[in-house]
């Protein structure tokens, strides 16, 4: 008998029903590694394809994050940025806390989590993108809860000429601190309902870009 409970999550895109099960927090803890306030992910060196902005592999961003006291003190820790070199918030998508509230914003739109997260706490963090519209449906979620979603209306960019996990490209301390767990893009918008937090972000079909929590490196 399996010894962990499995948590089963059913995903509805473009009207292809896609289901897995997988590990929840309740059953075991993520694995991750501790980042220090200077580490950082070069997203273009990692993968170099992200530089053109593939609208079709940017449906869901999702990444597993325990936060140091320090990261949710800070008015502002950069979790990933993907931004042309000026950082104009509408030509950039990212996942930041501001204030120690989640926050995921879109080419120009902010969603924000009501709450201050909890340091030295696992917490699943994704935003969803419907690429596939004019008119871009947003949403953010904070472990398997829907805490902010609307229509996005800026083009899509063409480039994205800074892309960075952990770190502030801007030299301005906006950095992230705690342990860092799986990291995952995927083509497909994997949550349109309320759903129990995985513990892990496995590899699969749907999946863009991977990093796996104990294979993490810094550039």
């Amino acid at each position: 008998m399996n010894q962990y409970r499995q948590a089963f999550t059913a995903l509805l895109y473009g009207g292809v029903l896609i289901a897995y099960s997988a590990k929840s927090f309740a059953d075991e803890q993520p694995m991750g590694r501790t980042v220090t306030g200077g580490d950082s992910i070069e997203l273009l060196n990692q993968w170099p394809a992200i530089a053109k902005a593939p609208k079709s592999g940017l449906a869901t961003f999702e990444v597993l994050l325990k936060p140091d006291q320090a990261a949710i003190d800070r008015p502002r820790s950069f979790v990933m940025t993907l931004s042309n070199r000026g950082g104009r918030d509408s030509a950039g998508i990212s996942i930041t806390f501001s204030q120690g509230k989640v926050v995921g914003s879109i080419l120009g739109f902010r969603l924000m989590a009501s709450k201050v997260a909890a340091a030295e706490k696992w917490t699943h963090v994704a935003l969803t993108i419907n690429t596939k519209t004019i008119n871009k449906q947003a949403k953010l979620w904070v472990d398997g809860q829907l805490v902010g979603e609307r229509l996005v209306l800026e083009k899509w960019p063409s480039s994205f000429e800074v892309a960075k996990m952990l770190s502030d490209h801007w030299n301005q301390g906006r950095v992230y601190s705690g342990e860092l767990g799986d990291i995952r893009f995927s083509r497909v918008i994997r949550y349109e309902k309320k759903f129990t937090p995985p513990s892990s972000l496995p590899n699969d079909k749907e999946t863009s870009f991977h990093i796996k929590a104990v294979k993490l490196s810094s550039d």
